[in-house]
């Protein structure tokens, strides 16, 4: 009997990230969220740096941005 697959492991971890930007029509904010697995050795402003990166990829409009709230915790309650 073929047996199930397993589901995947959930990601270890939840972020989020709040923005603030200038443009013509005055200030915008943003905020973006997910989750992730944290590589062995990971340090926080090493994850933060990428998930900056990871957004202004995504989204164009968050680069240069000033980051006003960001926080990564265990996901599993």
């Amino acid at each position: 009997m073929p047996q199930k697959p397993t589901p995947a492991e959930p990601d270890s971890h939840f972020w989020f990230l709040s923005v603030m930007a200038t443009n013509a029509a005055g200030p915008w904010f943003n905020d973006y969220q997910g989750t992730l697995t944290l590589a062995p050795g990971a340090t926080r402003l090493g994850v933060f740096n990428q998930i900056r990166e990871e957004v202004a990829r995504n989204d164009p409009r968050s680069r240069g941005a000033i980051a006003i709230a960001f926080d990564i915790q265990p996901n599993e309650l």
